[in-house]
């Protein structure tokens, strides 16, 4: 049968994947180029072509103008419609709510591809017996196969609106599309804009592409007649990825029971728990929290004793489960530490939302009261003292024993970082640099954004949470230069202040 299949550029991964699983199949798919009307008479001419359609859902190519384009025209030609959801958390259009669709949002498993093998089969049978019904492109009208060209002013307008969405492969279509229609300016150029829109989406397609080999992985070694062959290619996953096992599948390939986080029961009265009066509950699972316990030592002339430091920045995901937990954000109990808290979190009963979407990029626009908030809420989950680190804390986890400039080493290296010199412009996956991690292992100390600490001005020095002072900031975010990403830079802001490029990680005594 001769397919044609239908993706958002980022979930590229996929498409490459379900197109060699199908390849018993005569399969097209475009490299998304985006060259203009040979492009487009190139997609028309491959429409025409095929038999079915197959159209992999996600939230990318839901909102893709070019997929819902593509999706059309296949319908008017009366082609086979093959749904494919490839992500869980897409909201399926109505007209394709009344197809069965196959369900690939858990890997490639041996279910869920028998499921698309043998809707193609059945269709493929079923259309020999009635014969082919499709039509030419030929008899559709030039308005039904005209590519989406509209004006220039109007393609920037939405292709920023796009970047800012965290939607770069529209961003990406919509700016090429510009670009081929003549657009300039006098005062800025739009090739700058592509370049940060396309390094964007290659990082965004590199994280999909992670997180969908782990969950192939993941559905192996649950299983135990292939568990042997999942801890394999998990032990070959890793040696690439070594910071990212979030459901902690190396522990059940060791044979240990999985363990999500570390969770220490004090044998007293007085826990965070029971001071908390916490409704008494399972121990909190939130994904990439990994603690790195950060030996006693010297750094910067700054005696420090041991410590346990979070491995990453707090995340979209991990953040969203204190708003949504009926014991969280809006519960009194957690900004009690601080009377100043207190009159803020009446003001404030809701979070404002963080600027960019992906449940693995770093939370920002909380300021430094929702930061320690979070932490009792935390602590009070997990049983023990949680906090946010002090600024002698924070440099020692990220210099380590030789006081490093950056947390890799003294030189500035753009690829182990997410600052002004590596263009990206927006917020990364906390996963993505585990290059530039610190001597201890702790990832994302310079760029992405900058962390909360729990002290007050360096010439006041007071870490009494209940005083209404300047908080450190510190590491730099995506928007600033390298020099300000250093380990040595001091920066301290008052603890109100909010920002799409301020975040902040946190930590527990040894």
């Amino acid at each position: 049968m001769k397919l044609f299949i239908s993706y958002a550029r980022v979930d590229k991964p996929y498409c490459i994947q379900i197109a060699e699983m199908l390849d018993i199949h005569s399969v097209w798919y475009d490299q998304r180029l985006y060259a203009g009307q040979n492009w487009w008479r190139e997609i028309l001419r491959r429409l025409d072509w095929c038999e079915g359609f197959i159209y992999l859902l996600s939230p990318d190519s839901v909102a893709s103008q070019y997929c819902r384009d593509e999706y059309l025209i296949a319908t008017r030609l009366n082609k086979i419609i093959f749904p494919v959801l490839i992500d869980a958390n897409t909201r399926i259009p109505e007209p394709l709510r009344q197809l069965q669709y196959a369900d690939l949002s858990s890997g490639l498993t041996v279910q869920a591809t028998r499921q698309l093998l043998n809707a193609i089969y059945r269709m493929e049978k079923d259309s020999t017996r009635s014969g082919d019904q499709s039509i030419s492109i030929n008899k559709l009208g030039k308005e039904e196969i005209a590519p989406p060209t509209p004006e220039p002013s109007t393609i920037i307008g939405r292709a920023a609106e796009a970047m800012e969405q965290n939607k770069f492969d529209q961003a990406v279509f919509l700016l090429r599309q510009a670009k081929e229609k003549g657009f300039k300016s006098r005062y800025w150029n739009i090739d700058d804009l592509l370049a940060q829109a396309e390094d964007a989406l290659t990082a965004q397609t590199r994280d999909k592409e992670v997180r969908l080999e782990y969950q192939t992985i993941k559905e192996l070694i649950t299983r135990k007649i292939s568990r042997k062959t999942g801890c394999e290619a998990l032990q070959s996953f890793l040696r690439d990825h070594p910071d990212y096992d979030p459901d902690h599948l190396g522990r059940l390939c060791s044979g240990d029971a999985p363990v999500t986080i570390l969770r220490v029961v004090p044998d007293r009265l007085n826990s965070p728990r029971a001071q908390s009066g916490l409704t008494p509950g399972a121990p909190i699972d939130l994904p990439l929290l990994d603690w790195v316990t950060i030996p006693a030592g010297t750094t910067h002339d700054v005696a420090v004793d041991s410590f346990t430091i979070a491995r990453y920045p707090v995340t979209n995901e991990q953040f969203q489960r204190f708003v949504d937990d009926p014991e969280g954000y809006k519960d009194a109990r957690w900004w009690t530490f601080s009377p100043y808290a207190v009159e803020w979190h009446k003001r404030n009963l809701r979070p404002r939302p963080s600027r960019f979407k992906g449940d693995t990029l770093p939370r920002e626009s909380v300021c430094w009261f929702e930061a320690m908030a979070f932490c009792q809420w935390l602590g009070a989950k997990m049983d023990c003292p949680v906090t946010l680190p002090t600024v002698a804390q924070w440099r020692r986890a990220a210099s380590g024993d030789d006081n490093r400039i950056y947390p890799w080493g003294d030189t500035f290296d753009a690829n182990k970082c997410n600052v002004r010199e590596s263009r990206i412009r927006q917020t990364t996956s906390v996963i993505r640099y585990p290059d530039g991690a610190s001597p201890f292992g702790v990832c994302d100390l310079s760029g992405n954004v900058w962390e909360w600490c729990l002290d007050s001005l360096p010439e006041e020095p007071d870490h009494s949470v209940a005083l209404n002072l300047q908080r450190a900031v510190l590491g730099g975010a995506f928007l600033t230069a390298s020099e300000r990403a250093r380990t040595t830079f001091n920066f301290h802001l008052d603890p109100e202040y909010y920002y799409g490029t301020i975040g902040f990680r946190v930590a527990m005594p040894a």
